[in-house]
């Protein structure tokens, strides 16, 4: 039975890394210019440098060549394989310790809505705290312009981030462990995202499930299934905890390459208050439009590659 939980468990790790890498490449443009758009808090129109996702985009291909759709690829890509890989994992293994408290073993086990929602918050807090310091470095390198620093006060006296590995060993130098762990709080507060999605896609899974035993269909869910149900699930938690990723990204942003009237942002509550009072609730959902483009297809890919994975895997044992 052991053997068997390892053997499962690494399956479910090495088909995150698969999913999280696929999806990190496929839509990585579209998360550049959202974190750019969900820092730009100028309430003066006219000094934003970006009028909205389309011209953002127009923007940034003008100035910075297609490479700046790219920026901060390496972060983004070792922390999506990395935090898929690990959810997955953490995720998968406490449902199946949910089911053997239960008496349920195999593979085929049901959980209530309670439990899966357990299991993946439980999976979820532990990957925040594992890979806060990918996202801070992917942040950063994504607000880049084409390894220049935004114009401001302490840009003449800083230098760009000119590699994964540089940003993470001048943030821990200059800034110590709490550089690495900026938005932190809002990263756990968002844990909820995750949890709210894996329990609408278990739910989805189970109700498909069902219908096919009723007819005597006994497969499991197939790629183009998982890929519909990932999107269901992704667009009500995104709807619900977009204004949470806001204000981790601009907790997360270099404060030393802002202009001096700019606002800073030191912690979640006075983050999201001083969103609020500057900018009212538009100012929490900037960025939402390349978002949802972003990760509903992302969504879709993630869980279709994901599933067929663990299945070719299982193929193999048999």
């Amino acid at each position: 039975m052991a053997r068997d939980g390892a053997t499962q468990s690494a399956r479910d790790f090495i088909a995150g890394i698969t999913a999280g890498a696929s999806s990190t490449i496929a839509f990585q443009p579209l998360d550049v210019i959202k974190t750019r758009l969900q820092v730009q808090d100028e309430v003066d129109a006219s000094r934003r440098r970006y009028a909205g996702f389309a011209r953002g985009v127009r923007k940034i291909v003008a100035d910075e060549g297609v490479r700046g759709l790219y920026a901060g690829t390496t972060p983004a890509v070792i922390g999506s394989a990395v935090s898929w890989g690990a959810y997955f994992t953490c995720y998968n293994a406490a449902r199946r310790r949910y089911g053997a408290a239960r008496g349920e073993g195999g593979k085929d086990f049901e959980l209530s809505a309670r439990e899966n929602f357990y299991a993946a918050t439980e999976a979820g807090m532990m990957t925040t705290v594992l890979t806060n310091p990918i996202w801070v470095i992917k942040t950063r390198m994504q607000l880049q312009r084409a390894g220049t620093l935004a114009s401001g006060a302490g840009a003449a006296a800083e230098r760009p981030y000119s590699s994964f590995i540089d940003a993470l060993a001048r943030i821990a130098a200059k800034e110590g462990l709490g550089g690495l762990y900026k938005g932190l709080v809002p990263s756990l507060v968002l844990v909820s995202h995750g949890s709210i999605q894996f329990v609408a896609y278990e739910h989805l899974k189970t109700l498909a499930a069902r219908r096919r035993r009723g007819v005597g269909d006994a497969r499991g869910v197939d790629p183009s299934e998982a890929a519909a149900f990932g999107v269901l699930s992704k667009l009500f938690a995104a709807t619900v905890t977009y204004p949470i990723q806001v204000v981790r990204s601009r907790i997360q942003q270099r404060m030393d390459v802002r202009s001096a009237d700019a606002p800073t942002y030191a912690r979640f509550s006075q983050a999201l208050v001083q969103t609020l009072t500057r900018e009212g609730l538009s100012g929490l959902y900037k960025g939402m439009t390349p978002n949802i483009l972003r990760v509903l297809p992302s969504s879709a890919v993630t869980f279709a590659a994901y599933e067929t994975v663990t299945k070719l895997l299982a193929s193999n044992d048999d």
